[in-house]
């Protein structure tokens, strides 16, 4: 009878991010400790590191990889170790190319990147960059920039992550709040926001509501009360205190308690807003608050060249994922210049990763989604075409409910309630049908 095998699986890293990651933490620890277990996963390090040379076929990330093994190598030379006795980096086996779990999709598709997505969003460190300057020097800030532009990802993905890391004194770290949307009710949004655990909510919300509309400086003080440093409020498509509020009493109670928190002498307290530029328009009928947002405003201009590969590559990389010749290339020609980029471009990618070949994205599926202007327009008539008829004309009235015209040929999204629908006389099983799919 054979013995089983009981030597341990090498698991090999899967690009040559995961292995500068992995040397970086190593170095990181040495600072701290250098005992038995830390040169343990030193030759642990170095064994994946070469087994991973099956899948590197870059020449210069194998010389990468190979000078990461020699460095350790050395050190545990230095150190009177014996290293493993491979640290040749493995040849590249195109056989062998490994196939990534779905869970490890590195693409957001058309939903803005959030907080938790900071690791795979990339593309504008520059304006991030300025954002941080900015909430060092102002209290309110607006994002301003096209539909699909990105402003919202540029906040919530780029921004926000590196905000709870330290103030920009250097004292403590900042309070966050969740991130929230005027919608119909911006005033109902802000009192959610800020009740305390042990409230109870229906008389909160009755009170604070009424304070709201009675006293501007009714936020201010709920915010001192419930920290003792710096609180930033994000408050996203700010646009919908225009198109979505129509209570003008509720609106204009709604700027002033911003406008008072970011104008608070004794306490710094950051607001953060990001808006549509076609609604900028709108502030005018409030001097007082469109005068602060002239103060500071960060502009979201279309991605340069650099940006899109940044933004199609870097998270590529960071799992190992790989594009065929010229294909990251096509989709930079493409895209480069269309305002609404990184929406389209994330749809696009999120389309071609469901098609992936392994680990790799190629020319085929480019071609099978019909490109990246395509993309998006193709999946809808496919899902489209798919339906019955009668849900193909409950989807038509569904849309037309889900959105709020505007200006011209704009339009604004529209959040309804569900229950909203089902009182439009449609069956419940189809709206739920519909809405699902």
């Amino acid at each position: 009878m054979n013995n089983p095998d009981t030597t341990p699986k090498i698991e090999p890293f899967l690009s040559l991010m995961s292995v500068r990651d992995t040397h970086r933490e190593l170095l990181q620890r040495r600072r701290q400790e250098e005992d038995e277990a830390f040169y343990t996963a030193v030759t642990q390090f170095m064994q994946r590191a070469q087994a991973s040379g099956v899948y590197l076929d870059s020449d210069d990330d194998r010389w990468a990889v190979q000078n990461l093994i020699d460095y350790w190598e050395n050190q545990l030379f230095h150190a009177g170790l014996t290293p493993p006795p491979e640290t040749l980096l493995a040849e590249f086996d195109l056989h062998t190319e490994p196939e990534i779990p779905d869970e490890l999709c590195p693409y957001v598709g058309l939903d803005a990147f959030q907080p938790a997505d900071g690791s795979r969003f990339f593309g504008r460190e520059e304006l991030i960059a300025d954002l941080l300057q900015a909430v060092r020097n102002y209290q309110l800030i607006t994002v301003l920039g096209p539909s699909g532009s990105g402003k919202s990802s540029i906040v919530l993905a780029g921004l926000l992550p590196r905000l709870p890391q330290g103030s920009p004194d250097g004292g403590a770290p900042w309070r966050v709040y969740s991130v929230i949307k005027p919608g119909s009710t911006p005033l109902v949004h802000l009192a959610m926001l800020l009740k305390p655990a042990d409230a109870d909510p229906t008389d909160w919300m009755i009170d604070t509501l009424e304070q709201f509309r009675q006293d501007d400086k009714h936020l201010s003080r709920l915010v001192n009360e419930a920290n003792a440093g710096t609180a930033v409020l994000v408050i996203d498509q700010f646009e919908e205190t225009f198109t979505l509020c129509q209570d003008e009493t509720e609106r204009e109670a709604f700027l002033n308690n911003l406008l008072h928190l970011t104008q608070t002498a004794d306490r710094r307290h950051v607001v953060i807003l990001t808006m549509r530029t076609d609604y900028e328009g709108q502030l005018s009928k409030y001097p007082a608050f469109q005068t602060a947002v002239a103060a500071c405003q960060i502009r979201v201009t279309a991605m340069n060249a650099g940006e899109l590969r940044s933004a199609i590559e870097k998270p590529a990389e960071s799992i190992g994922l790989k594009f065929e010749d010229g294909l990251v290339d096509a989709l930079i020609r493409e895209i480069l210049g269309e305002p609404a980029a990184l929406r389209l471009l994330q749809f696009a990618l999120l389309q071609l990763w469901e098609n992936r070949e392994r680990n790799r994205i190629t020319w085929q599926a480019y071609r099978r989604i019909g490109g990246v202007m395509a993309a998006l327009e193709n999946t809808a008539e496919a899902l489209y075409d798919s339906m019955i008829p009668e849900d193909q004309v409950a989807a038509r009235r569904l849309m037309l409910r889900l959105v709020q015209p505007g200006q011209g040929l704009e339009v604004t999204r529209s959040r309804v309630r569900r229950r909203t629908l089902y009182q439009a006389g449609e069956a419940h099983d189809r709206i739920d049908r519909v809405l699902d799919k």
